[in-house]
């Protein structure tokens, strides 16, 4: 009987280690010896992104660069940040404008990321006093050969004169257009510029778009124009000759961007012996000499008193 229950035991434990031994050397899963293929996570689903909102823009009066101008936008355009200015500016390979880009106007309604959208520059240079009396020679044969290499040292495109370069001595302002791409090129190929002269600088509305959206921007231009303005004291009528300083650059000098050797009112008043100190500062070295002309005569007058007087007591 122990016999028949040592049998027994052996069977049952040959039946419990059977199946593990034939799992381990048959054709199933491995054994405990054997690595088990390596577990791949699922993928991550990324959340896709939403695109942003065109900004909308606002309206009203806008101080711009600490006061030195302002911007009046009525209800048919919309201002928008020097930050989107510049985005509008990469994404359509144009070139910034001198000096500081303080913002941008654009149609209302007009959505400012559209590729065929045309929108305007703000900025502001304080490069002085610009003189209305140094616009000469814009309509030159020559001036627009100027402009081109000018153009090529500043690394930029200029394919002639859309609109030839016109000053308003009244304003004072200077309106040109040229095109920056060769004709057919596609993209944006014209830049519509006006600069307004102030006391202490010039701002500037550059208008980025393409060759057959001139008539538009052009129809454009007086409202953009009326819209800025240099508040009280920063016109360019406050000028003091006495105290501000004139700028290196004439009114050609803004079209292309080349400042002159030296500021032409300074060689004037340098010539016509006028200079600060409310004009007396050229005069100086002539009432100098009338002063030790005077002392001198002085001296002598009292030196021959004193002679007499010694003539008589003797």
């Amino acid at each position: 009987m122990r016999k028949n229950l040592m049998r027994a035991l052996l069977a049952a434990l040959a039946m419990l280690v059977a199946p593990a031994t034939a799992h381990a050397d048959g054709r199933g899963n491995p054994g405990p010896d054997v690595a088990a293929p390596p577990v791949r996570a699922a993928p991550v689903q990324q959340p896709q992104q939403q695109p942003t909102a065109a900004p909308q823009g606002r309206t009203g009066v806008i101080p711009l660069n600490n006061g030195e101008l302002t911007l009046n936008v009525p209800q048919g355009y919309r201002y928008y940040s020097a930050e989107e200015a510049y985005a509008y500016l990469q994404r359509n390979n144009a070139a910034a404008p001198t000096g500081t880009v303080v913002g941008m106007v654009a149609r209302n309604g007009a959505d400012i990321r559209a590729a065929g959208t045309w929108a305007t520059i703000v900025s502001y240079d304080a490069v002085g006093y610009v003189q209305s009396e140094t616009a000469s020679g814009l309509s030159d044969a020559a001036f627009e050969a100027q402009v081109r290499e000018a153009r090529t040292t500043q690394n930029r495109t200029f394919e002639g004169f859309i609109a030839e370069p016109q000053f308003d001595a009244t304003a004072p302002h200077v309106v040109w257009a040229e095109r920056t791409a060769a004709p057919g090129a596609g993209g944006k190929d014209l830049r519509y510029e006006q600069k307004s002269l102030g006391r202490y600088g010039v701002a500037a509305l550059t208008s980025i778009g393409s060759a057959d959206q001139m008539p538009e921007i052009q129809e454009a231009s007086d409202d953009l124009q009326a819209m800025l303005s240099f508040p009280e004291g920063r016109r360019h009528t406050d000028f003091q000759a006495a105290n501000d300083q004139v700028s290196q650059y004439s009114v050609p000098g803004l079209i292309t961007g080349v400042p002159t050797a030296q500021p032409q009112a300074v060689a004037d008043t340098i010539s016509s012996g006028q200079t600060n100190f409310g004009g007396l500062a050229g005069w100086f070295p002539w009432v100098a000499l009338g002063v030790v002309g005077l002392a001198l005569a002085g001296y002598m007058f009292v030196r021959r008193r004193r002679d007499d007087d010694e003539l008589e007591e003797a």
